[in-house]
């Protein structure tokens, strides 16, 4: 992961929203890049690049992201409701500083919040047994479950707690 080449890519307006966000809450934006960059590592090791498709490896990235996060926030003292928010938060703006197409964005959002409710699900029943084995194998069982999009299938008709995917996945 390029961070350079991330900032390149944000406008004026998206770069001063991100020092915002390191300024206002530090060791959350640490956690933030330190889930990403171990997200997308564990994502490479299981999937190749195919993770960077809309296929269910895409789906599992998404919420492997948002349970990351929460994990690595609440590992600096931060309670539980504060990291899902901040999470939700900051995926949520990258969401909407990279643009995709409607139902690509409606995919993203969906597993992010499905990561967010797992990782919530997991914490509230033993947190001291949530660690990164135990959130990976989690949702790679939520993954057998996942729910393929089309244009014609809305959000609605999903299950909450399916993941969700719009491409077969070819590795």
């Amino acid at each position: 992961m390029n961070f350079g080449r991330i900032i390149k890519s944000l406008s004026l307006r998206q770069i001063t929203t991100i020092i915002g966000k390191v300024i206002s809450s530090p060791v959350m934006f640490y956690c933030f890049v330190k889930a990403t960059k171990e997200c997308v590592q564990l994502c490479d090791q299981h999937f190749g690049k195919a993770h960077h498709k809309n296929n269910k490896a895409n789906a599992y990235r998404h919420a492997l992201w948002n349970m990351f996060i929460v994990h690595y926030c609440l590992k600096r003292g931060k309670d539980l409701e504060s990291a899902i928010k901040w999470a939700k938060d900051i995926t949520d703006w990258h969401e909407r500083a990279f643009v995709n197409n409607p139902l690509e964005t409606q995919m993203d959002l969906h597993n992010n919040k499905m990561g967010r409710q797992l990782i919530k699900r997991m914490h509230v029943k033993d947190p001291a047994k949530v660690n990164q084995v135990a959130i990976d194998q989690y949702l790679m069982e939520k993954l057998q479950h996942a729910k393929k999009l089309t244009n014609n299938t809305p959000l609605i008709q999903v299950n909450e707690e399916q993941l969700v995917y719009l491409e077969d996945f070819n590795n």
